[in-house]
């Protein structure tokens, strides 16, 4: 593959390690990304093979390498002043909040915690008591940061749920949550990178938005679910 004509809207299958080594030094407005939380996450649907499917490199002892492997390439190809949002785990009984937040504090000054925000999925789901209804959705800053367009916005990000089906991704992230982020931190032509893309809302998202985008998936299916959403629309 070569960069940047072989990346660019494009929904890349592969390691994004691997892929994230082609992208050149300070050449990303943005990344907006859901990676593993480490929370060894099972879906509620079974597959083909009648198993319920996990998410890869999603066990509590591989979130802090993971963090350690790729925050370093997202700072080298991050253009100055620049901006990731990266979604975490919402409740329950891990601290994957903590590792994650503690793991991040250690690349300062070069990006730096600069909030914490809360996705409010408006939607009550699995559970007893105190049932999950929120995620949360790291700032991270590499030196001034991105100023925000909207001087009223809240740190708390009220957008539906999408409840997956049969055969889809497990944890889909709701177009609406990443559209509220690319509206107040990016503008139409810039280059917003998801390494964990998953099925896909990010590049839905900036296709929809005429934001361009670099999508990198590990599951070829995922992959083919991220690249038939965006097939569907046409600008």
């Amino acid at each position: 593959m070569k960069y940047p004509e072989d990346f660019i809207n494009k929904v890349i299958q592969g390691d994004c390690f691997n892929v994230l080594s082609l992208i050149p030094d300070n050449s990303v407005d943005l990344i907006i990304t859901d990676p593993p939380y480490g929370l060894n996450f099972r879906s509620a649907w079974p597959s083909e093979e009648r198993k319920k499917d996990f998410i890869q490199n999603d066990k509590p002892e591989e979130l802090v390498p993971l963090i350690q492997k790729v925050i370093p390439e997202f700072i080298r190809v991050l253009k100055e002043n620049s901006e990731i949002y990266w979604f975490c785990g919402g409740g329950g009984g891990s601290p994957v909040l903590a590792w994650a937040w503690l793991e991040f504090k250690k690349y300062e000054p070069d990006l730096k915690v600069k909030n914490l925000l809360v996705w409010d999925k408006g939607f009550v789901g699995l559970g007893w008591e105190w049932r999950f209804q929120y995620e949360t959705i790291f700032q991270l800053v590499k030196g001034e940061g991105i100023e925000n367009s909207d001087k009223s916005a809240s740190n708390v990000i009220r957008a539906k749920k999408i409840i997956p089906q049969e055969g889809e991704h497990p944890t889909p992230k709701s177009p609406e949550v990443i559209w509220e982020i690319l509206k107040r931190k990016s503008r139409e032509g810039d280059l917003i990178l998801d390494p964990f893309l998953g099925g896909g809302s990010t590049a839905y998202t900036c296709r929809m938005s005429r934001r361009n985008f670099i999508g990198i998936e590990i599951s070829p299916k995922y992959c083919e679910i991220a690249r038939g959403r965006l097939r569907q629309e046409i600008l």
